[in-house]
């Protein structure tokens, strides 16, 4: 049978090889036998990489065995190039409609640009500046895609900012329950505020802070607070008001 043909023969087969007729058939008398060796190829097909195996002996038969549309396509190896036992890499970027939405105006172009970048420079439009797209400018370009160029505009804004100040407040005995006396006045602090300030497509974000140092510390305001028991009386001052008499303490 044709198995042991091949094995008198010393022709190994593998997995990915083809025997035309199979290992068991029957042989007779002027019978042939194929053997197509299966080849390694390592595919980047639309940014997806994959390996696969091709008995086909060129790029091009390997791109028909696989079913790939190479119609308008960028091919890393030209399809006439032979693909050795060992492998081939293969790069290939099939023609896809992409839509650019920019400056109020829609493009609709056939590309196989590599990345949304190329695209868009494909469809005449040109990123200056901090301008982008709705998707990374690297990513890579799907077919049916919807890009918009976002036209970016920066600056920076410097606010000043108040910072509050604490209270602390300290018992003391020496003062009336209820008094509180203010031994030092607080005072707000200052803070100098950056932002990044971004105009997109002529609409102001939300500005982004950047940087942040202080001007001027705040001062806490320090308040004494009267631990004191009031008397209950005093001789000779039976009469006196002790609520207006702590009221005019204080």
């Amino acid at each position: 049978d044709v198995g042991e043909l091949l094995a008198d023969e010393g022709v190994d087969v593998g997995a990915h090889d083809i025997v035309a007729p199979a290992a068991g058939t029957t042989l007779a008398s002027g019978d042939e036998v194929a053997v197509r060796y299966g080849r390694p190829v390592h595919l980047t097909l639309d940014g997806e990489r994959r390996k696969v195996w091709t008995t086909a002996k060129t790029v091009d038969g390997a791109l028909r065995q696989l079913g790939v549309r190479a119609e308008g396509a960028h091919l890393s190896a030209s399809r006439s190039r032979r693909i050795d036992r060992d492998g081939l890499d293969l790069d290939v970027r099939t023609e896809r409609t992409v839509t650019i939405m920019a400056d109020g105006r829609e493009r609709t172009i056939r590309t196989n640009a590599a990345t949304v970048r190329e695209a868009v420079e494909e469809s005449g439009v040109t990123l200056r500046g901090q301008d982008t797209t709705s998707v990374s400018p690297d990513s890579f370009p799907r077919d049916g895609q919807t890009v918009t160029v976002m036209r970016v505009t920066g600056s920076k804004e410097v606010r000043e900012e108040s910072i509050p100040f604490d209270v602390e407040k300290t018992e003391d005995a020496s003062l009336f329950r209820g008094t509180e006396v203010v031994a030092q006045a607080g005072h707000a602090g200052v803070r100098r505020v950056t932002y990044a300030v971004r105009t997109v497509n002529g609409v102001k974000q939300k500005p982004r802070r950047i940087r942040s140092e202080v001007v001027r510390e705040p001062q806490k305001r320090v308040v004494k607070v009267g631990t004191k028991q009031m008397p209950t009386s005093v001789a000779g001052a039976d009469g006196l008001d002790w609520g207006s008499l702590a009221r005019c303490e204080s």
